[in-house]
């Protein structure tokens, strides 16, 4: 595992990214980073966004990717003016694993941040897949990515990841600030089985299951408009409204 020194101003951040699939819910590790006294002055909800993503085969230099998202997240945080983004990045050899907790506003642009990487002829993501940011690179090798399989389904195996991500996030909220660095340095031997497996990550990105969508699904949500047929419309002849809203 190579480890990528990270700026003190993010080591409480943290990222974990592989092929890129999401799940997003109410912040957790946000309120365990950030002291007591601040959490009273929270202007907007913090949501925990879960993204695994896989990395192209010709990325030159993954320590870029770690590069990228330290740029994009600190000009988003000068955008919004919103709360201390908090997360987790893990970079494996062929996988990322990415935990955020951010505003609404701030996920729907690294959404589209991520979609992006995935279609440009710069950019480092091949796939991606939404479950739910530091930068550590993980020089783990693994042996066969496609020898995982699961009896109890893709959303078990969300579960359990996502529960997993928590136990490490809680780990790194204990621990004090003087011995972060070298905590986040040798995550690979402190907290081995809390590290996701790369078996898994290629098995959810491979697996087409409704509970996880791409990036691009989610964008979809708020970008695309809605093609609803009312009962009305099906009615002929075509019912006249004397006044407006009766």
């Amino acid at each position: 595992m190579y480890i990528t020194p990270t700026p003190s101003s993010v080591l409480n951040k943290s990222f974990l990214t592989l092929g890129i699939r999401l799940a997003i819910s109410t912040g957790a590790i946000h309120g365990l980073l950030l002291a007591p006294t601040s959490l009273g002055y929270q202007k907007n909800l913090v949501h925990r966004l879960v993204y695994i993503g896989k990395l192209r085969a010709d990325i030159p230099d993954r320590n870029e990717v770690g590069n990228h998202y330290e740029r994009l997240l600190k000009n988003l945080q000068n955008v919004f003016q919103t709360e201390p983004i908090t997360g987790l990045l893990l970079v494996y050899l062929k996988h990322i694993v990415h935990v955020l907790e951010v505003s609404t506003d701030m996920v729907t642009e690294i959404m589209r941040d991520v979609v992006h990487n995935q279609v440009a002829r710069d950019g480092f993501l091949e796939k991606a897949k939404i479950l739910q940011w530091s930068i550590r690179m993980l020089d783990i090798q693994s042996a066969r990515l496609e020898s995982y399989e699961s009896t109890e389904g893709a959303e078990k195996v969300v579960i359990d990841l996502l529960a997993q991500l928590l136990k490490l996030g809680n780990k790194l909220a204990t621990t004090p600030k003087i011995s972060l660095k070298n905590t986040m340095d040798t995550l690979h031997e402190k907290f081995p089985d809390l590290l996701p497996q790369q078996e898994i990550l290629h098995y959810l990105l491979e697996e087409n299951d409704s509970c996880m969508m791409s990036p691009k699904e989610y964008l979809d949500l708020y970008e695309k408009p809605f093609d609803v047929t009312l009962e009305e419309d099906l009615v002929w002849p075509v019912p006249t409204r004397l006044f407006p809203y009766s």
